[in-house]
């Protein structure tokens, strides 16, 4: 097929634009957190301070936090998106990472892998776009297997859950961005603001990433139904699209994510926020 022969030659290149962006963007946070005084906690005259929190008291009030106290309130429909999409794509994320693992350990040790074109369970394709459609298409039963032995049963299983949540997720959040509603203000947050609205926005970013992620999303299904051949090579290529774009768009806040939460934790630990 011809997207394979395109995805051969787009993955390595999308992958060299990743790292490169990654590393200029890291970067410059490595150097803002060297040259940045690190907070030490509120001064002894500030009155009325936040109380320190535990570890895990701080981390549920980063993760949980803003939707509850804001996101709901501000924006139902964009709320729920936003909670139903995280936990598909968390999970989404874990699934491939662990994919792309157990496909390269298996290329390190010289073992065989399937070839998804030719439905072999064992072969040496190693070209990128056959690993590509074993990491991507982790959810059909010939990667599935490969990947997960006797556990492919379940990871399938608990995947179809994600996609459930991908979908109703994403619909609300394309909802709130094709009507102008993104990072608007929609209803009461709290009585104080009784009133307050903010207008919305249709930023380019967002609307180019969201509808890939969209076409993601469906593309994901059309191959776990097997509903179209070759299917599992376009929604690998749209990943692949993601992933070059991603240290460019807002997205990039997957890569520093982790570092983010610790640092959000670790100022609720020390008083520095409420």
């Amino acid at each position: 097929m011809m997207i394979i022969d395109v995805l051969n030659i787009v993955a390595p290149v999308a992958l060299a634009v990743f790292l490169i962006g990654v590393g200029v963007r890291m970067g410059r946070f490595a150097l803002a957190l060297v040259t940045r005084r690190r907070f030490r906690g509120v001064t002894p005259t500030f009155e009325r301070a936040p109380r320190r929190l535990g570890f895990f008291e701080a981390l549920h009030a980063v993760l949980f936090g803003p939707y509850r106290h804001f996101y709901r309130r501000a924006n139902p429909t964009w709320g729920r998106g936003y909670l139903f999409y995280h936990v598909a794509i968390i999970t989404e994320v874990i699934g491939y990472t662990l994919s792309a693992i157990i496909v390269f350990a298996h290329i390190l040790l010289g073992r065989p892998v399937p070839d998804v074109a030719h439905h072999l369970e064992g072969s040496f394709n190693y070209t990128p776009a056959n690993l590509l459609a074993i990491i991507f298409g982790n959810g059909e039963p010939l990667q599935a297997h490969f990947l997960f032995g006797a556990f492919a049963p379940y990871f399938v299983g608990i995947t179809w859950i994600a996609v459930g949540f991908a979908v109703v997720g994403n619909l609300h959040l394309m909802i709130t961005l094709l009507r102008k509603r993104s990072g608007a203000v929609v209803a009461d947050i709290d009585p104080p603001a009784h009133g307050l609205r903010t207008p919305g926005r249709l930023p380019w970013d967002r609307l180019l990433v969201r509808t890939i992620i969209f076409c993601i999303i469906w593309t994901e299904l059309f191959a776990r139904l097997h509903l179209f051949p070759g299917v599992v090579y376009v929604h690998a290529l749209l990943g692949m699209t993601l992933f070059t774009l991603l240290p460019f768009t807002y997205l990039f806040h997957m890569v520093y994510n982790f570092l983010a939460v610790y640092y959000a934790v670790q100022r609720r630990m020390v008083r520095t926020i409420a």
